[in-house]
């Protein structure tokens, strides 16, 4: 059933954009052929029909090698690098394009870090590393995928950053306050200042305080640039 099912609806994950559920498969089933499905049997046969358009996760793994190797061939210095574990099976990747490492010059030295639980079948964390350009925007780096925020995928990422874009002048990295981060930016990048996310710290000070004048000064803080004006809203803060 779940076959059949998958072969009559892969048309639809064709069109970019579109969102569709399984509640709209048991609907469109029921409207389109007159059969009733239940949900469950909707899930498997989204799932036959992503492997009939998309492939399989398994067979999007075995080309990742030639599609590392296609991206560097179409952006000349691409860095693509995979680690097996045991030399068989895939353990980390790291991705950053030519094209976004040369723009970098042009961004603010300022490299954003962080990472996001996959949940796909194989699970796994997506870190990603952004910058912000000239017009205050979101600015793509990398793209690394390892099995969890730990220090040695943390060391490994950064690792290879650092042979994708070098030690420009100035660098600062900000991030949440993961331990792991701050191991491998002291371990990779010595030199280079690594300050903490703003939005993480905010959400700290709201949990501990719930006091809007708090944050209203904690947020002015933020924005200063000179160390006097800094310190005088410091010592602001410290009177509470």
């Amino acid at each position: 059933m779940t076959a059949v099912v998958g072969e009559l609806i892969k048309d639809k994950f064709t069109i970019i954009g579109r969102v569709y559920k399984p509640c709209h498969i048991v609907e469109d089933m029921r409207k389109e052929y007159d059969v009733n499905i239940s949900y469950d049997k909707a899930w498997c046969a989204k799932e036959t029909a992503y492997a009939l358009v998309r492939g399989t996760s398994e067979e999007s793994y075995t080309i990742l090698h030639a599609y590392g190797e296609a991206l560097k061939m179409g952006n000349p210095t691409t860095r693509f690098e995979i680690e097996l574990e045991n030399d068989v099976h895939f353990k980390y990747m790291f991705m950053t394009l030519g094209p976004c490492i040369r723009g970098l010059a042009s961004c603010r030295p300022v490299i954003i870090v962080d990472g996001s639980h996959l949940k796909g079948k194989y699970n796994g964390t997506m870190l990603v590393g952004v910058s912000m350009d000239g017009n205050n925007q979101v600015y793509p780096l990398a793209y690394p995928i390892v099995d969890s925020e730990i220090d040695r995928a943390w060391k490994w990422f950064m690792s290879n950053l650092k042979c994708a874009i070098g030690e420009p002048s100035n660098l600062v990295f900000v991030s949440d306050r993961a331990v792991s981060v701050d191991n491998a930016i002291h371990a990779v990048f010595p030199t280079t200042f690594h300050g903490l996310c703003t939005y993480h710290i905010e959400n700290n000070i709201l949990s501990n305080f719930k006091d809007s004048m708090i944050i209203g000064m904690f947020k002015d803080a933020t924005k200063v640039f000179c160390m006097s004006d800094f310190q005088s809203h410091w010592d602001q803060l410290r009177t509470f």
